[in-house]
């Protein structure tokens, strides 16, 4: 198996001394009046470019851009479908949740889904969406800087905890330093790194080395049992499906998309970058290359033990010196890119929605930003040594990701589209559906029914029936959309 030449070892030592630079630029250009609009919300003048990169990297950058090259490996062509419908998803979110959420936020200063819902309902309600979406979040951290460092095991011959304590500075240190606006620069520099190394430069080699599509399709039809690996429609409707219902929910409650929406420019660039970041960068861009790379990378090392390491492998197998460096570099970073922006949701709830609402209202501005990067620190170290030491406690805490996905996805919908729903339906709705989700995580999910589909199943009915029960309280802003 290919290793990496040292000029790619300097490349990527280069790549991550570059995200921490950026991180230190950002941090002193906005000392002063403005500083904690620039940590929390990239001071909501984040342009077309710079909203759509990150809101790409922050979806593409986790889990499936190691899953895709896995996916193409072990079920072919057709598993593009599946960033497909992450495609649609995005689209679909472009019209029907962001104009009314940049709406929102820009004439409320808002910056958490706490504050949305307790700008419509009320603060109970408001708070412990908070709670619950910022732990939900909270758990995915350390289990993407874990993931990243993998990467940097694999690809460098690492040692693993060497690996995640060097990532892990890394994001920390940028993102503690920068915070969102940090961020949403490094996204698009990995982002144009990404594209331009993985799609442009590894896909067409790739192609040329195993004779085009048409030298894949030869390949792999020969044999009846790959053939289904070229099969555009090999995955059926019912998987794909189930795909949708997955996807589309936490684009709703995402506190990755809150924030993107709430950085943007204004409401058009935020729809338009939402719209490019389905369509083309998602599908048909994301989706089919970085498939094709899994097939690619099955026609060349058929004996791959991992499947989801035929991106980094490929990258290194057919890519020149030095830029092999860089796009793993860049890969890697991606892969980290979803913790930076998945942890600074949570340091955002923990210092908007408890600091300056419970703990110390009256907060001068550096006063917030050195609370926010203390909790940048915290909240990283403590996300990592749970995901890495502690896999009891990282259970718990995936129980509030379950939570938030099963409790939040109906109330949102609520709080955005049906005026009739009450505080109480909502603040009802989020509990019962989450719990009745954690309850059948418990029970190891009977009948092999989803624990999110089948809080929703109690979340959805406790909405429309505590609020056609109930009436609207006199906190709630009935006409805020």
């Amino acid at each position: 198996m290919t290793s990496l030449h040292t000029l790619d070892l300097v490349a990527i030592g280069v790549y991550f001394v570059g995200l921490v630079w950026i991180g230190l630029r950002v941090a002193r250009a906005e000392k002063g009046d403005g500083e904690s609009e620039s940590f929390l919300a990239a001071d909501r003048n984040m342009n077309l470019v710079q909203t759509t990169a990150s809101t790409a990297a922050t979806d593409l950058g986790g889990g499936f851009s190691i899953a895709m090259g896995g996916l193409g490996f072990t079920l072919g062509i057709s598993g593009s479908w599946l960033i497909a419908i992450s495609g649609l998803s995005v689209v679909l979110v472009s019209f029907l949740m962001v104009p009314k959420v940049k709406r929102w936020a820009d004439s409320a200063r808002g910056l958490t889904t706490g504050d949305l819902f307790e700008a419509r309902f009320d603060r109970r309600t408001g708070t412990v969406a908070a709670i619950v979406i910022g732990i939900a979040w909270f758990t995915f951290a350390g289990g993407q800087i874990i993931a990243g460092a993998k990467l940097l095991q694999a690809t460098t011959d690492m040692n693993l905890t060497f690996a995640v304590v060097l990532s892990g500075a890394v994001i920390l240190a940028y993102t503690t330093l920068g915070g969102l606006k940090a961020v949403i620069y490094t996204d698009v520099f990995q982002m144009v790194v990404l594209l331009v190394g993985l799609i442009f430069i590894a896909v067409p080699i790739g192609l040329y080395t195993v004779g085009g599509w048409n030298g894949i399709v030869t390949h792999f039809s020969a044999d009846p049992e790959t053939a289904s690996l070229v099969d555009w429609g090999a995955v059926g409707w019912k998987e794909a499906l189930g795909w949708f219902f997955a996807i589309f929910p936490v684009w709703f409650i995402s506190i990755a998309a809150m924030q993107r929406i709430i950085a943007a420019r204004d409401e058009k660039t935020a729809r338009r970058a939402f719209l490019l970041t389905g369509v083309p960068i998602e599908w048909p861009l994301f989706a089919i290359g970085s498939t094709l790379v899994g097939l690619i990378a099955r026609m060349i090392m058929p004996d791959l033990p991992d499947p989801e390491m035929a991106t980094p492998m490929i990258i290194m197998e057919l890519l020149p010196v030095g830029i092999a460096g860089i796009v793993i570099a860049a890969y890697i970073a991606a892969v980290m890119s979803t913790a930076d922006s998945v942890l600074m949701g949570p340091v955002a709830i923990f210092t908007n929605d408890i600091y300056k609402k419970f703990l110390r209202p009256g907060a001068s501005e550096q006063s917030v930003v050195r609370v926010a990067r203390i909790a940048t620190l915290v909240l990283g170290v403590l996300s990592i040594g749970m995901a890495y030491l502690v896999p009891n406690v990282l259970q718990l805490i995936l129980y509030a990701y379950t939570f938030g996905a099963a409790g939040l996805f109906f109330p949102m919908l609520g709080l955005l589209f049906w005026q009739r729903t009450t505080a109480s339906g909502a603040f009802w709705s989020m509990l019962g559906g989450g719990s009745a989700a954690i309850l059948w995580v418990i029970l190891d999910e009977p009948f092999g029914l989803s624990s999110s589909y089948l809080g929703w199943f109690v979340s959805l009915p406790l909405l429309i029936i505590v609020s056609l029960a109930t009436r609207h309280s006199p906190s709630e802003n009935l006409d805020m959309f």
